[in-house]
């Protein structure tokens, strides 16, 4: 359906309804389409990718077009494309669906045996991202609540660490117990049977010679708790020189993986324009293309963690007055920020290499892509955005983007996140624990 626009020379909106040719059920299919184009991914090669809800489509179609895990996902679709359409009939059935869902949801926790506990947790999913796309400066935090049912049907801690394949179900990182989710039943309580959580970096292209992804992001939990704690200028110290040393293995990590799995430069824009006017996708620099957008998904993963961890140095090393590698730390700075802006086009566009072609045209992306790149895209540029040592000009410029995600993707979250500082951790790991389960399935 074409965006709701005012009628030539008049400001009256046309009718919010479907085509004549349309029913609802036809609408009903048409959205359960486009949910399958816009967030399933099948990788074609297991040993680069674990793609995204890989197996929804085929479940969907087995459990047929009545069930719950289809209202699931019309609900996304047809909240994601009625935002940005001007449809608010589209986003109304959504909301119906939610609200029918939510009741069908706590039926599957006391009733176990009337559905499977993949099928529940995909839904618990997919109501997530739901309300990721609904959220708004009034009801920001909804999914929460998604995020922590999610982690009672899997056994495993409310972090999205947790879905890593180095934490086992009993388990957390470190030998630590994982925290338990107050006020959820539980999954194994509920007579659901849960498999083990195999990680969302477990792939050969991630694992290879030397540590895992998975072994990294832990020891960099591990040393953002332990700063929290030391007071004492010898373990300061000693945490900045661990600190160095971790940013030094992710370095390692990064330059050994295989060709394939890289991200590849395909072309580069010039600055056409005065800063102020740069425009969502041509941010001057590199634009990077990837084997599929979980491979793309990751290395925003890897760069934004990579500049908590900088970010951790900075702060040591101003406390201990010990200033001598800033200067090389800002050239990794640099390199990752520009490297993120590198990967925006192929998250946001519809097609890369028309985009490339007629960049000189356009001021910014015309056509939006797949709807997932907007999802993968919003957290990492939130959290770049959000550190002072990170240019005030690509800070502005990943504002920009977020909210362009969701004007045109229909995130209200990206939305939220552009306009909104100082977010606090544990709303934006809700967020990431609900994106991160779409690449177990």
């Amino acid at each position: 359906m074409p965006k709701r626009v005012p009628l030539p020379g008049t400001d009256c909106l046309p009718e919010d309804i479907l085509p004549v040719e349309t029913s609802q059920t036809e609408s009903n299919a048409l959205s359960l389409r486009a949910f399958f184009y816009d967030y399933c991914i099948i990788s074609t090669n297991p040993n680069l990718s674990r793609g995204f809800l890989s197996g929804l489509e085929m479940m969907a179609y087995r459990r047929g077009p009545k069930c719950d895990l289809v209202k699931a996902c019309q609900a996304v679709s047809f909240a994601t494309h009625g935002k940005p359409l001007n449809r608010p009939q589209l986003v109304h059935k959504a909301g119906v669906f939610y609200q029918e869902l939510l009741g069908s949801l706590a039926k599957a926790i006391q009733d176990p045996a009337s559905t499977s506990a993949a099928e529940t947790k995909l839904i618990a999913m997919l109501l997530g991202i739901f309300q990721i796309t609904m959220s708004d400066e009034t009801n920001p935090g909804n999914h929460d609540a998604h995020a922590k049912g999610l982690a009672a049907f899997m056994q495993i801690g409310t972090s999205p660490l947790n879905l890593l394949g180095t934490v086992r179900s009993n388990q957390g990182p470190h030998g630590t117990a994982n925290v338990q989710v107050d006020k959820i039943p539980s999954a194994t309580n509920a007579g659901f049977s849960i498999k083990q959580v195999s990680g969302v970096f477990s792939i050969p292209a991630m694992r290879g010679q030397g540590e895992s992804l998975d072994d990294l992001l832990l020891s960099l939990d591990s040393l953002w708790k332990r700063s929290e704690s030391l007071f004492a200028s010898k373990d300061l110290n000693a945490l900045r020189k661990e600190s160095i040393a971790l940013d030094q293995r992710f370095a390692e990590w990064e330059t050994s993986r295989a060709t394939e799995f890289k991200p590849t430069t395909i072309c580069n824009v010039k600055q056409n324009h005065s800063e102020s006017e740069i425009g969502v996708g041509y941010w001057p620099g590199k634009i990077h293309t990837y084997f599929d957008l979980y491979v793309a998904g990751v290395w925003n993963v890897i760069r934004t963690a990579r500049l908590l961890l900088l970010a951790l140095i900075f702060q040591l090393s101003e406390t201990l007055g010990e200033n001598d590698s800033y200067v090389e730390h800002m050239h990794v700075v640099n390199r990752l920020v520009d490297d993120m802006a590198a990967s925006i086009p192929y998250h946001l566009t519809d097609n890369l290499q028309v985009f490339i072609s007629q960049r000189s045209r356009n001021k910014e992306v015309i056509d939006p892509g797949k709807y997932l790149g907007g999802l993968l895209l919003m957290h990492p540029l939130y959290v770049t955005s959000e550190m002072r040592f990170v240019p005030e000009r690509m800070r502005t410029y990943m504002r920009k983007c977020l909210a362009w995600t969701g004007s045109n993707m229909g995130f209200g979250q990206a939305t939220l996140l552009a306009n909104t500082p100082g977010i606090d951790r544990e709303f934006l790991a809700s967020g990431c624990m609900i994106i991160w389960s779409g690449f177990l399935e």
